[in-house]
């Protein structure tokens, strides 16, 4: 197995504003840049204490993720920490230039010498009212902007590009990426379509929060897929992003779990009002995806227009105990879905522990949960 740490960024500071999108007015810029500051910090003690990579993603207008670009983000994170790989999980596609997505990914891979690996998604539904971008093009637009960014990345010579969504006179990115064709490029596998594809272009395959059945039922997908384009993935291709809350002692597991139940995990950006949690539904439904871990409701969103947004899957419970309980939570989602490559985070929601008792768990994630997955001792 190998192991990620998800860097997320969270503003240090509680702002009792739990919705999407959190007013501007409650972020003290010396506060966040001291968020900048820690998280730099548990990179780098996470890089010390044997995780493989450190990853970030994309986001838009909350305090739980102070991350609207990864790009700079990850140049300074690999700059800081020399031998760390860096993965950037990922760039929202639909909603941003696919060249410039490409330029960035080739810029990133010279800085980092080669170290970077990509995930191309296409964001949570609330990242589309971020631009005014179209939901109903949500899917068109990925697959015709990731075939773009992969023949960006790969072309030789400069070319045109007269597609639906998308054209381009001139494309001829510089520099080339230090890997060739391209760093390993990961798609989401958290619908069947999305699991099928990256099986056919020979893509690593990532989920967030799912459950284990949903993960096992798309990975399947995905290995058909894969053996059908004449290839055959391996669980280092195969990852999976939770949270995993790690304490010394059982009365401690016990309070942790209490507070990072999954209902925490359903309110990853409840909105700011019904109406708005209407239209997110709806942008939901439209990208055919999950809505509910934006409304915070356990039943469906109200119908707007014509459209009733029903939520697609409901969100996975963290990996939380002591660390022979999070051993044991992760060798069975390993043994029943082949994942090789967990992505751990910090914190679910607007949830997350203090830099002090972050740092604690890193130290103790090291020390003795990673050791006792990578040799089998469980």
């Amino acid at each position: 197995m190998k192991f990620d740490f998800f860097q997320t960024f969270g503003y240090g500071v509680d702002t009792h504003e739990l919705t999407w999108p959190t007013p501007a007015r409650h972020c003290d810029p010396t506060a966040a840049a001291q968020s900048f500051d820690d998280g730099f910090e548990q990179c780098a003690l996470a890089h010390d204490v044997g995780f493989d990579s450190l990853t970030l993603a994309e986001h838009h207008y909350t305090p739980h993720r102070l991350s609207p670009n990864p790009i700079p983000l990850a140049a300074a994170l690999g700059r800081l920490l020399p031998s760390a790989q860096i993965g950037v999980f990922g760039t929202d596609l639909p909603l941003n230039n696919p060249v410039r997505i490409a330029e960035e990914f080739a810029l990133l891979d010279n800085v980092l010498h080669g170290r970077l690996r990509v995930g191309l998604l296409r964001g949570t539904p609330n990242e589309y009212l971020t631009y005014g971008t179209n939901p109903w093009e949500s899917r068109d637009r990925f697959v015709e902007a990731l075939a773009l960014v992969r023949r960006a990345l790969t072309e030789p010579e400069p070319f045109a590009w007269e597609g639906v969504h998308y054209r381009f006179r001139h494309v001829s990115v510089w520099p080339r990426c230090v890997q060739q064709p391209h760093p390993p490029m990961l798609l989401s596998g958290n619908s069947a379509e999305s699991a099928a594809l990256a099986g056919r272009l020979g893509c690593d395959l990532g989920f967030s929060y799912q459950d284990v059945d949903r993960c096992a039922a798309h990975i399947a997908v995905y290995r058909e897929a894969a053996a059908a384009a004449g290839w055959e993935p391996t669980g280092d291709n195969i990852q999976y992003r939770h949270a995993a809350l790690v304490v010394e002692t059982e009365t401690e597991a016990a309070a942790l779990r209490q507070r990072y139940g999954p209902e925490s995990v359903v309110r990853l950006f409840p909105p700011a009002t019904p109406e708005l949690g209407a239209v997110l539904g709806t942008v939901g439904a439209a990208m055919g995806g999950s809505a509910r871990g934006l409304g915070g409701r356990a039943e469906p969103p109200p119908t707007l227009g014509s459209v009733e947004a029903r939520p697609a899957f409901t969100f996975a419970p963290p990996f939380v105990g002591t660390p022979t309980e999070i051993v044991e939570q992760v060798r069975r989602f390993h043994e029943a879905t082949g994942v090789g490559r967990f992505e751990f985070m910090l914190g679910v929601g607007a949830h997350r522990p203090a830099h002090r008792d972050a740092m604690a768990m890193l130290r103790l994630l090291g020390a003795e949960v990673l050791p006792a997955l990578r040799s089998g001792r469980y």
